[in-house]
């Protein structure tokens, strides 16, 4: 939730193309299949080297021994799963708010925590369309795939000066009047997510606030009213689009905390500003991945070095707990 005149706000734009794919830096790639299908990839490597998962386990708290060192979990439904390493891959606010117990946590840590930035200011779309969206820039008549669909497509955002309106209206409860709207047709390179003919599309909307001060995103008809505001500036750029949709669904910022678990709506388990990478990743003084609970590590995207399909938070804390086990064994 920042404008583009906030100090800083640049490094998610770096962020966002400081990676590669098969050596090309600054390179997007869709998954075949959807993404999910890097869970399942990493799901697959980790069964193969011995692994057992179990889902639909929701962890209603963290276990703690009498010394204040992690003991295990304990699920919603009375289980108890014992262990003297836990990593926790869910918001840092979530983990250490309303995973572990009260009283355990020093009061400064817990302060860092509570006050770190968790806004959001992004809304998703996914639709299901007839037909491809023929943009009248391009000039073609023809419906068929072609390189404008391929990459990914900006619209709503002509200038700084409307990206920042846009911005604003959100800082006063409204969401834009003007969405910026970043689309993505992966069924254009994917031919197994969507039947022939038909085609799927990514919305990523800026911007929403979490609590609209003319309305809720829990009324039926203000969230189909937003949505249609976004369809309607689709159609400035490419006339029919709305008479295209099959259906959609829409992620507002609450619908992301609700069912996914991300805080505040927020998809990097936090904001990316300067104030709260590197050093200060989740918050300062505990970069390293470990916690002031022992045997308690943090590997999600409220890590160093942030969000986006990378795995390294996780990897990097994987490298950290493997080198405590190796001291504690000595």
């Amino acid at each position: 939730m920042s404008s583009v005149h906030t100090p800083g706000s640049g490094y998610v734009l770096l962020h966002h193309v400081m990676g590669e794919t098969d050596g090309n830096p600054g390179i997007w790639s869709y998954v075949e299949g959807g993404m999910g299908s890097v869970s399942m990839a990493i799901s697959s490597a980790a069964r193969e080297a011995g692994a057992h998962i179990v889902t639909r386990a929701e962890v209603s708290q963290l276990m703690i021994n009498d010394s204040g060192r992690v003991n295990g979990v304990q699920l919603a439904d009375g289980a108890q799963v014992h262990s003297s390493i836990v990593l926790s891959n869910a918001t840092p606010y979530k983990t250490f708010m309303d995973l572990v117990p009260g009283n355990i946590l020093p009061d400064d840590f817990i302060l860092s925590i509570k006050h770190s930035d968790y806004s959001s200011g992004t809304t998703k779309i996914n639709l299901a369309v007839d037909k491809l969206p023929q943009f009248q820039c391009c000039k073609l008549s023809h419906p068929d795939p072609g390189p404008q669909h391929v990459g990914t497509i900006h619209i709503g955002s002509e200038s700084m000066e409307e990206i920042h309106s846009a911005c604003q209206e959100a800082v006063n409860g409204l969401p834009s009047r003007r969405p910026i709207i970043e689309m993505t047709i992966p069924s254009v390179l994917d031919k197994t997510i969507s039947p022939p003919g038909n085609h799927v599309i990514n919305l990523f909307i800026q911007y929403t606030p979490y609590k609209p001060s003319d309305g809720s995103w829990m009324d039926p008809a203000y969230r189909d009213s937003f949505a249609n505001r976004c369809f309607s500036l689709i159609d400035e750029y490419a006339p029919g689009f709305s008479s295209s949709i099959i259906g959609y669904d829409m992620l507002t910022p609450p619908d992301l905390e609700r069912e996914i678990g991300l805080t505040g709506g927020n998809i990097f388990h936090g904001a990316m500003g300067l104030d709260s990478l590197f050093l200060m990743r989740p918050v300062k003084g505990w970069s390293n991945y470990r916690t002031p609970l022992q045997g308690l590590y943090m590997c999600g995207s409220g890590t160093h070095p942030g969000g986006g399909v990378m795995g390294a938070p996780g990897r990097n804390a994987a490298g950290i707990v493997l080198q405590d086990l190796k001291k504690s064994l000595n």
